[in-house]
């Protein structure tokens, strides 16, 4: 049993999650380097608060994946966040880091056998805090991912150990991009998403 909560989020929508067969997916020899971001066009339109750029390593599809389809959108998204919005992201960040430091923690106890794995790179820009904090949270699945691959093949974790863990960070995750969906007025000032108008009639 693995050290820390693998279950994935109650609020998680299934039909965002990218499919956990491809989650487990290494990258080395599979997958081509991304060659454009979604959203790319929204994050170039965005005034920042901060101008970095930083230089992401990946092993895993899950992170290629988010990156092309999720990061810009989000990084975009959380640039512009105020109020009640800002709030949900900042607890779910929160929540997302404590249980990534457990998962990691975890990881680190296991034997391993190196796999000789070569990442993927792919440059993204941080126009926010929140843009940082996102590229650390995607830095340390795939190191989650890595570890938990190494430990396998050191035979020191079972495949549905593994496939628990990564699944339940992939959700944890995937939790950033719903909050960043609905617009600030869609926030009550405490952080809580308002129900849909359409939902009251």
């Amino acid at each position: 049993m693995s050290g820390f909560d693998t279950e994935k989020p109650e609020a998680v929508d299934p039909e965002r999650l990218i499919s956990p067969s491809t989650a487990t997916e290494p990258v080395s020899g599979v997958l081509r380097p991304i060659k454009r971001l979604t959203s790319d066009d929204r994050l170039a339109r965005i005034h920042p608060e901060t101008l970095a750029k930083t230089e992401l390593l990946y092993y895993s599809d899950f992170a290629r994946t988010f990156v092309r389809s999720d990061y810009n959108f989000c990084a975009a998204k959380m640039t512009v966040a105020r109020g009640g919005k800002l709030l949900a992201l900042e607890a779910e960040f929160h929540t997302a880091e404590t249980f990534f430091r457990k998962a990691l923690a975890w990881a680190n106890r296991l034997h391993g056998r190196r796999t000789g794995l070569e990442p993927e790179r792919v440059t993204l820009e941080i126009k926010h805090p929140l843009s940082g904090r996102l590229v650390r949270l995607l830095t340390i699945y795939d190191r989650l991912f890595l570890k938990t691959m190494e430990a396998l093949a050191g035979r020191s974790v079972m495949a549905h150990e593994r496939k628990a863990a990564l699944d339940a960070a992939a959700a944890r995750l995937k939790q950033i991009p719903q909050l960043c969906i609905p617009d600030n007025d869609r926030y009550a000032p405490e952080g809580v998403l308002l129900p849909d108008s359409d939902d009251t009639h």
